[in-house]
């Protein structure tokens, strides 16, 4: 079985020995299992786990089989050993329950599991999840008074960790919102990269809205940052960085981004032009995917097959290598998922009208005030923040 994921949060790229034959697709009510017999076949819903969870991160590792799904509303971290038919909450050595992502890092000791949560923390896990060891520095950063999150309670998250490629114990962490950091030094202290909030080419104040690092694996001094201001460039360890997408670009809002694994210069990107507040006007996000081959600098849509216009917003993206072959996966904010094998040119419907993918309480922008009331009744009780 080679196993795919598609979750707002975490890690977005996975690889297997032959085509993903199995695609997880977390969602605001539980785990979607989609499976198919072999390359080219049609996609069907295997299995539902976790229906009363809002999914927010969903790990895969391809050695036990194991399957992390992290949730929000302080549900806490799942795992099943079974293909996702059965599942136990791993919290051990956590006292912050609300997850937002995870990301596995293989080291030559073996993996480690980081969980990031909300309010923010980090957490280290050396035993696939079973035990956790908190990275308090993270959270003890000069300015984090300041850090925020536009939602009602307002309370900033963990949102991203990127790592170095070849020195294990250099990590980046997007806070959403308040500082892109970087500990060379495994956790243990924190420096606050600020650069890129100097050459925002925006009217409004920036907001310090990072979603994601990408990390050049050749050079790694050459850094991508995307977030509520669009997308950022780093050429020298993210000392200093260009605006490459502003709030003006197709893309203004990018929260998917990753590299084809095939070639470092590929990137992938889907998203609004605009934020959230924005999308409640029309109803609409008009959402879409772009790839670039220089590294940033130039851009074209791949959105063939998609609907037109993509209401819902682009919450998640995922990419599963399989030697020269990619599958790329994305899961809409009304409930639609699409896969692409030929590198986003045509993008075939997995499913629609499934529950909404969705980061926190983005979804709420494109409901009936009926289906929104459903939703949260189903969630026993649990509302997600208000999106702004």
């Amino acid at each position: 079985m080679s196993v795919a994921v598609l979750s707002p949060n975490g890690q977005t790229t996975t690889s297997g020995a032959g085509p993903a034959t199995t695609l997880l697709v977390a969602t605001i009510q539980g785990l979607l299992i989609y499976e198919r017999e072999a390359q080219g076949k049609p996609w069907a819903l295997a299995r539902r786990a976790l229906v009363e969870f809002q999914i927010s991160s969903v790990l895969h590792d391809p050695v036990s089989g194991r399957i992390l799904a992290g949730t929000h509303g302080g549900k806490g971290l799942w795992a099943s050993d079974d293909g996702g038919a059965t599942w136990s909450q791993k919290t051990g050595g956590m006292d912050r329950p609300h997850v937002y992502m995870l990301v596995a890092q293989p080291r030559p000791e073996g993996t480690v599991i980081y969980c990031g949560t909300e309010p923010v923390g980090l957490y280290r896990s050396t035993d696939m999840g079973e035990t956790w060891t908190d990275l308090p520095a993270v959270s003890d950063v000069p300015g984090n008074d300041r850090w925020t999150f536009p939602p009602p309670p307002h309370i900033a998250h963990v949102k991203h960790i990127a790592f170095h490629p070849a020195e294990p114990k250099t990590l980046y962490v997007c806070i959403e919102q308040g500082a892109l950091l970087k500990s060379v030094d495994d956790g243990a202290s924190w420096v606050e990269l600020t650069d890129y909030e100097n050459v925002a080419l925006v009217e409004e104040k920036f907001r310090r809205d990072n979603h994601r690092v990408v990390i050049r694996p050749s050079n790694p001094q050459h850094l991508l940052l995307c977030g509520g201001e669009g997308l950022f460039r780093s050429l020298d360890g993210g000392i200093t960085w260009e605006h490459l997408l502003t709030r003006q670009s197709r893309v203004g809002y990018p929260d998917a981004m990753f590299l084809d694994p095939r070639d470092e210069n590929t990137v992938y990107l889907g998203g609004p032009g605009h934020a959230p507040r924005e999308w409640a006007k029309e109803r609409n996000a008009d959402a879409t995917v772009m790839v670039s081959h220089d590294f940033g600098t130039t851009w074209q849509e791949r959105r063939e097959g998609l609907p037109n216009p993509v209401v819902g917003n682009i919450e998640a993206m995922g990419l599963h290598q399989q030697g020269e072959q990619v599958l790329i996966s994305v899961g809409t904010a009304t409930g639609e998922v699409y896969v692409s094998e030929n590198e986003g040119h045509h993008w075939e419907r997995v499913a629609h009208n499934v529950p909404p993918i969705s980061k926190a309480g983005h979804f709420r922008w494109f409901l009936t005030d009926e289906r929104r009331l459903q939703i949260e009744e189903a969630m026993r009780g649990w509302k997600p923040a208000e999106t702004v």
